[in-house]
Parts: C-alpha cells; sequence; structure tokens
C-alpha cells in the first residue's frame, strides 16, 4: 500500500472544481482535485472527488491518471509501481490510462481535511477579507507580538507570539473558540490567560503579521484596554 500522506504532502494540487449548496440544513461542498508532482512522475496524476458535508469527508473517487505518447511511452506506474492500467476512452486526450493505486483510505480523509481547511484559509485571508471580517486589538512590532480578533464570530480572539497563533481567552478553556482547526493543541495558561496553538494558522503567521501592517490603523479604543495585560502575561511565556 502506498503513503498517502508522505505523497500528498511533497505534491502540489489543483482545484479543478468546486460547487458549494445547502441541502436539509447541512453546508456541501463538493471537490474534484487533481496532485501531481513531476520529480515523482511526469506522467501521472491523482485525481480525486470527494465531498465535505459540515465537518465530515465523504471520499466519493480516486484515481491516477497516466498520459503516455511517443514521448513517453506505456510504463509502470511510478507511483505505486502497477502495470494493471485501463485505457480511458472517455477523456478528451488520447493514450490516457487509469488504475488505483491503493491508497490508505484514512490518509486520503486527513489529507483531504487538510486541503480544505487550506481552501477555506485561502478564501478569508486576503487582505479584503482580513480588513472586513477581522479587527485587531495589540501591535508590537518590535517584540511580533499581535492580537486579533474575528468580527464575525462573538468572542473569538487570536494571538500571535514565539512566531506561532494561539487561540486566546481570558475567560477560561471553554471559551477558546476557531473555525480553522480542531483545537487539539496543548493548552498554555499564563496569568490567568489561556493560549492554545492554532495548527491550521501557525503556518500562516508571517503572512497574517503582513496583513495586520497592512491596515491603515488599529482601534486604538480595544488596544488600550487589551495592551497592559497581554505585554504582562507575553514576558512571562
Amino acid at each position: 500500500m502506498v503513503n498517502f500522506k508522505e505523497f500528498f504532502t511533497i505534491s502540489s494540487y489543483e482545484v479543478m472544481e468546486h460547487m458549494s449548496r445547502k441541502e436539509n440544513g447541512k453546508n456541501i461542498d463538493e471537490y474534484e482535485v487533481m496532485l501531481y508532482n513531476e520529480n515523482v512522475s511526469q506522467t501521472e496524476n491523482v485525481m480525486i472527488k470527494f465531498k465535505k458535508v459540515s465537518d465530515e469527508i465523504a471520499v466519493e473517487k480516486v484515481q491516477t491518471l497516466s498520459y503516455f505518447d511517443q514521448q513517453s511511452p506505456k510504463h509502470p506506474c511510478k507511483i505505486c509501481g502497477s502495470e494493471v492500467m485501463v485505457k480511458e476512452n472517455n477523456s478528451e486526450e488520447p493514450g490516457v490510462y487509469v488504475h488505483d493505486c491503493s491508497f490508505n483510505g484514512e490518509e486520503i480523509e486527513d489529507c483531504l481535511r487538510e486541503l480544505v481547511q487550506n481552501e477555506l484559509l485561502q478564501d478569508r485571508f486576503t487582505q479584503e477579507e482580513f480588513d472586513r471580517n477581522y479587527g485587531v486589538n495589540y501591535r508590537d512590532d518590535a517584540n511580533q507580538q499581535y492580537s486579533f480578533y474575528d468580527a464575525q464570530q462573538r468572542d473569538t480572539f487570536y494571538t500571535i507570539f514565539n512566531d506561532s497563533v494561539y487561540h486566546t481567552s481570558y475567560a477560561g478553556p471553554q471559551e477558546l473558540r476557531c473555525k480553522f482547526c480542531g483545537m487539539d493543541e496543548e493548552l498554555l495558561v499564563v496569568d490567568g490567560a489561556f493560549y492554545q496553538k492554532c495548527a491550521v494558522l501557525t503556518p500562516h503567521t508571517n503572512q497574517i503579521i503582513d496583513m495586520i501592517k497592512a491596515r491603515e490603523q488599529n482601534e486604538p479604543d480595544v488596544t488600550k484596554r487589551w495592551g497592559e495585560k497581554r505585554e504582562r502575561n507575553l514576558r512571562r511565556t
């Protein structure tokens, strides 16, 4: 069985199709994505069709597409080594063959969940979306420490320090909120404040800092209220 997570990690992807709809009160997103890595193979791509229903991932179809022509004669799959392939008659391109690389189903679901989170992040964290939907309540460029909040989701605060993004609450751990990750990281308690690293936003820390710096101004009333307490807390981490 081929390690899908390893292949996914080193590959690029392209969203070929994405449709959203609401059915019986549930948000349903349908995706068709193509994974490719020319360092592994210049003739194979992996096509995946799946649905995201609320927070659940349902994989509908996984196929490896092999493209052969005179420059690239037919050969075993460079991803899994399989020689068993079926010619794809529905393709508009000649010389397209399909087969199953026997990827692990659980690994596929985990990686697709990561892919969807990344797509949501791309949609929601453009400068325009950030300016519209998020407020900045603390900014310390010298120490690279910042706080921002989700204006669309009540009591959802984030803090940036130590090159990471943390969910933040002064009211208790039950008040920590995040719509991007599963909130599975270890809880950090400092002087009565509760911090939890965000696994999804942390890899984009520098991007978020750049968007904070690009804002014309902070909200001074909130900054004044939060600044003193935050400085004391973060000096102790």
